[in-house]
């Protein structure tokens, strides 16, 4: 049924939604997840109802995933479409490629000085929130690019121990999304440093990103990993 402002109520929720993911993700992103209530949330996305967040959502894991996905279905798209043309061109597991496809996709996301972004922030505070699709990456369609990216360059450490190969990843990711989210704040507010032409700081970034992936395992790290020999 249509409104007398020619809105359908299926389209007033869609757009109530909407505000409250990116008044979410805003929020998010400057307080972290625990400071940040569900009606704070809805209040500062203008719903009169204090209780809109959660009659839309039901609970602050099924709203971080609205954010997350809200984002990430099209760096997922264009993750996808990295690792076919890696496929196409036989670099399905390049390692450079892969983190390439993790890296470029995420950084679409950032904003411009005088147009600000907060996801790279979010991501870093809600990265670790349990019962979301991020800490399930086979979950959902909208993962399925970052969950090909993180199998795929977990084959690539075959001679490496599990224990290991787990923890690459977990740094190597959260070193990239760092990296972005500083960038992110440093074009939030210009005037503190001048950041690296984006290219080049995203070049330097994969340089690192993948040094530091295939680092070779460290005769100390092997005794570590095997306290009794």
């Amino acid at each position: 049924m249509t409104g007398t402002h020619g809105a359908s109520a299926s389209d007033r929720g869609a757009g109530a939604r909407l505000l409250m993911i990116e008044a979410a993700e805003r929020l998010f992103a400057e307080r972290g997840i625990n400071g940040v209530s569900l009606r704070e949330i809805g209040a500062q996305a203008g719903q009169r109802n204090t209780a809109a967040a959660r009659y839309h959502f039901g609970s602050k894991e099924a709203l971080v995933d609205a954010v997350f996905r809200h984002r990430m279905e099209p760096v997922n798209a264009r993750r996808l479409a990295m690792l076919d043309e890696l496929d196409a061109t036989g670099r399905g597991y390049d390692a450079r490629g892969l983190v390439e496809a993790f890296l470029y996709p995420l950084a679409d996301t950032l904003g411009e000085v005088g147009k600000p972004s907060w996801y790279l922030r979010f991501c870093v505070h809600a990265a670790f929130l349990e019962g979301t699709a991020i800490r399930d990456l086979a979950r959902e369609e909208w993962t399925r690019g970052i969950h090909t990216v993180r199998e795929r360059l977990r084959g690539l450490l075959a001679d490496v121990p599990p224990q290991l190969g787990d923890d690459r990843w977990l740094l190597m990711s959260s070193y990239l999304t760092h990296a972005l989210a500083d960038r992110e704040m440093a074009l939030h507010h210009p005037g503190r440093h001048t950041p690296t032409a984006r290219e080049l700081f995203l070049a330097g970034l994969t340089d690192t990103a993948v040094a530091l992936y295939l680092a070779p395992v460290s005769a100390r790290t092997a005794a570590a990993l095997d306290p009794s020999a």
